[in-house]
């Protein structure tokens, strides 16, 4: 949304004119606070579903219910599991539980695992490459063998394969854990298990995704993702870390809508593909990339205004720093073409952020331990030279000024305190300074320029 800030003009009738469109201002800088700290727009990122009498499929945002068991006959062979303790309360992206209806042998069980590379000299291998995973190293040693297993199975797309635990209360973390760790995997939306008893008691489970795509698509899909991601490393190498980081974090809102239309908005096709997307896609595309290109990027779920939100914690030269592409898109708040005309195409209020600042308007899931982000050293305004401990006018007019040289008509501010933000928007905004620096002529031979407030972050942007 814009807003028009008018030069105030000689004489009692226009001062008082002035006067009346300075008051106008206060309001709508409140408004565009506001619309700047909406969350995911009041709507649900994660796909819906509703439980079912045998079959239960789950969405991200229900809690997961157990499913009826039967009394099965199973062959005393059957692999036995192993224990992990069950964790509540994480948010999933859909599961369904089935009820056995055959007998397995145990040959039968272990022959399907080690079809896909799971005997015992695999699992080795695979909890070795799996090593230095962010949320794999979160988990205890029975679940890093839960999670290679489903790891495994998902990256095969096999089925009804036997897992090491019989306590399906661990499946929706270690799967979150898998998820969060591997944004190549497109394909899903969520898992299946199926669960053998006998006289009541769960004598093993079978694992399964739940693919939208056959093999053949996957693959399609993947090649063409393939490519795009080439063509964007590309152009993205040759950077020091956080210029690497700012680039993809502006190549990602420039390339991407948010919006809810695309088919594959939980995934990273809806960004590579479909440039169209919602706050889950942005995320894995940026942790996609920036793996990519050999920084450590993690998945972040939580909530914003209530709502399921996801973003993104990246390493810059050793410290950790919050970034949320998602709320950095203006298309994200903007529902109208008139609101996005001449504005900024990029906000930077969330390109590498303390915990203190995100945490303003995003509340973390504390399901999962994450680095402190403690640092400003790389937060895009203080490497830009944008950062104001309050209005030091020898210093904004020489961020005007090298804006102007270099062809700019936009220019983005952050305050280090409420305080200093307050100085500056009455300085700047009430008392009309910024028209000592910036501003234009319109056709009617008025002197404006449009702005956009932001105060919990302490971030003022102005257009002319």
């Amino acid at each position: 949304m814009r807003f028009f800030i008018e030069k105030k003009e000689d004489g009692e009738n226009r001062k008082r004119r002035g006067r009346i469109k300075q008051a106008l201002i206060v309001l709508p800088v409140f408004l565009c606070c506001m619309l700047f700290l909406a969350g995911c727009g009041g709507i649900t990122d994660f796909p819906e579903g509703s439980p079912e009498t045998d079959s239960q499929e789950l969405s991200e945002e229900e809690d997961r219910e157990e499913g009826t068991e039967d009394e099965e006959a199973v062959s005393e062979e059957a692999v036995s599991a192993e224990d992990a303790d069950g964790v509540e309360g994480i948010q999933i992206e859909g599961n369904q539980v089935e009820e056995g209806n055959k007998s397995l042998s145990g040959d039968e069980l272990e022959r399907k695992r080690e079809e896909i590379g799971l005997s015992e000299a695999g699992m080795i291998g695979l909890l070795e490459a799996q090593s230095g995973n962010y949320y794999f190293e979160q988990l205890s040693g029975p679940e890093k063998n839960l999670y290679v297993e489903c790891y495994q199975i998902l990256a095969v797309q096999a089925e009804e394969i036997l897992i090491s635990t019989t306590d399906a209360e661990v499946l929706p973390r270690v799967y979150q854990c898998v998820i969060n760790d591997h944004p190549e995997f497109f394909y899903l939306n969520g898992y299946t298990y199926t669960q053998y008893t006998r006289n009541e008691e769960v004598q093993y489970i079978t694992f399964s995704g739940r693919y939208i795509y056959d093999a053949a698509e996957v693959a399609r899909r993947q090649k063409v993702i393939d490519a795009e991601v080439e063509k964007r490393v590309g152009a993205l190498t040759g950077y020091d870390e956080y210029e690497t980081v700012k680039l993809v974090y502006e190549d990602l809102i420039l390339s991407t809508d948010y919006s809810m239309d695309s088919a594959d908005n939980q995934n990273i096709c809806s960004v590579f593909l479909d440039k169209r997307s919602v706050c889950n896609g942005y995320a894995k595309a940026a942790q996609y990339l920036l793996n990519d290109l050999g920084i450590s990027c993690i998945i972040v779920n939580g909530t914003t205004n209530g709502d399921s939100h996801a973003w993104n914690i990246v390493e810059v030269d050793g410290a950790y720093y919050h970034m949320d592409t998602t709320w950095g898109d203006p298309s994200y708040y903007s529902s109208t073409e008139s609101e996005k005309e001449g504005a900024p195409d990029i906000d930077y209020s969330y390109l590498c952020v303390t915990d203190a600042e995100i945490r303003k308007n995003h509340s973390v899931d504390p399901e999962f331990a994450l680095p402190a982000c403690t640092s400003t050293k790389d937060n895009y305004f203080v490497r830009e030279g944008l950062y104001l401990n309050g209005y030091e006018e020898g210093k904004i007019r020489e961020i005007f000024e090298a804006a102007k040289a270099q062809g700019k008509n936009t220019v983005a501010l952050k305050a280090s305190d409420g305080q200093a933000y307050r100085e500056i928007f009455r300085n700047l905004i009430e008392e009309q300074k910024i028209f000592d620096y910036f501003g234009t002529y319109t056709a009617d031979g008025e002197y404006k320029i449009a702005y956009s407030g932001n105060e919990e972050m302490g971030t003022i942007s102005f257009w002319e």
